[in-house]
């Protein structure tokens, strides 16, 4: 049986392995990026595999060997991921320069523009072997696998949060924990804000009014009150009575609103089911982090202003690529030994 044969049931094989896998990962524990991972493993080992597998890999016109239909459609997808690399890149540039002068000129606002760049840079990265020598090659082979583990991880993240959200939830909440965000100039809630707590309200309302609140968020060196005290005033403005509302005033990050909120459920009961709201390109994350703190705990997300969501989403994704610091690590020098054998063998 040809070598190349071979290799593609193996491949094959390998994604359909991956897939079950990501099932039953998903079923056990929704909220761990290895789910994402195996997805993003099932779709290209099945895809690369299957279409040389299924589709003849050679064909022969007039005894002339010829790419075949499966090499043909894989090098259609190819260039059809190139061609929305490079349109993603530039419709990330216009995005990163209308969130900067909307929002001002900030490391976190610019994420899109540097993105952009990147979007960008693939095809020609992609496109660079056609001219580099050979020696040059397993270098090239590094650099190009190492830059390849951004969009990778980035296609886990965006799966994973697309297939979370559209699970179902479990129901009725003993708290309904809403995370801080950015306050107003005048200490009240923001528009990012507001809809995170109008989400929480209607979750509250839909449930049958039995949750508690727990308002999550510190006071900012730049706010003259604390986020959570700002979420109180905004509950208790729509209706919903001071003895539901708890506050959780000191935490200055996501992870801490999660451990600090935590404990002060644990201190009311101690069996308890809690739904975590915030915006829908942040409940990834913060599920993630619940599930490191061991809190019982699912996520909701309210809307998020499209123009401001490629700019959210994508610092999302870098602090969920920070979290898993040691995968990176792990990945750059397999990569990187991949890279030297190539040299010496």
């Amino acid at each position: 049986m040809p070598y190349n044969i071979v290799g593609d049931r193996i491949t094959f094989t390998f994604g359909v392995v991956c897939a079950v896998l990501s099932v039953f990962c998903i079923k056990k524990e929704p909220r761990r990026i290895s789910c994402g991972i195996l997805m993003v493993m099932a779709l290209y080992c099945t895809i690369t595999g299957g279409l040389r597998l299924f589709a003849p890999n050679l064909t022969f016109d007039n005894g002339a060997m010829a790419i075949g239909r499966g090499e043909e459609t894989l090098l259609f997808i190819m260039y059809a991921l190139i061609a929305i690399s490079f349109v993603g890149g530039i419709a990330l540039l216009v995005n990163g320069v209308g969130v900067t002068r909307r929002e001002g000129f900030s490391l976190a606002h610019a994420l899109p523009l540097f993105f952009g760049l990147m979007g960008l840079a693939w095809p020609i990265m992609y496109f660079m072997f056609l001219i580099l020598p050979d020696w040059i090659m397993p270098l090239y082979n590094a650099v190009w696998g190492i830059f390849l583990y951004v969009p990778g991880m980035l296609a886990a993240v965006l799966l994973l949060s697309f297939v979370y959200a559209a699970l179902p939830k479990p129901k009725h909440a003993d708290f309904i924990v809403v995370l801080g965000a950015g306050l107003k100039d005048d200490g009240t809630v923001s528009p990012l804000l507001a809809k995170r707590v109008d989400r929480a309200i209607k979750l509250y309302m839909d449930e049958g009014k039995t949750a508690s609140f727990v308002v999550s968020g510190g006071k900012g060196t730049d706010e003259v009150n604390s986020e959570a005290f700002a979420m109180r005033l905004y509950l208790l403005e729509h209706g919903i009575d001071d003895s539901q509302i708890i506050m959780e005033d000191q935490s200055v990050n996501t992870q801490e609103n999660i451990r600090f909120s935590k404990k002060l459920i644990l201190e009311r009961k101690q069996d308890y089911r809690a739904a975590v709201v915030t915006s829908n390109y942040h409940v990834l994350r913060a599920v993630i982090l619940a599930k490191n703190e061991r809190m019982n705990a699912y996520g909701i997300g309210g809307k998020t202003a499209l123009y401001y969501l490629p700019a959210a989403f994508i610092r999302e994704y870098i602090a969920v690529i920070f979290n898993y610091k040691k995968l990176a690590i792990f990945y750059v020098t397999a990569v990187l030994i991949i890279a030297i054998l190539e040299i010496l063998f």
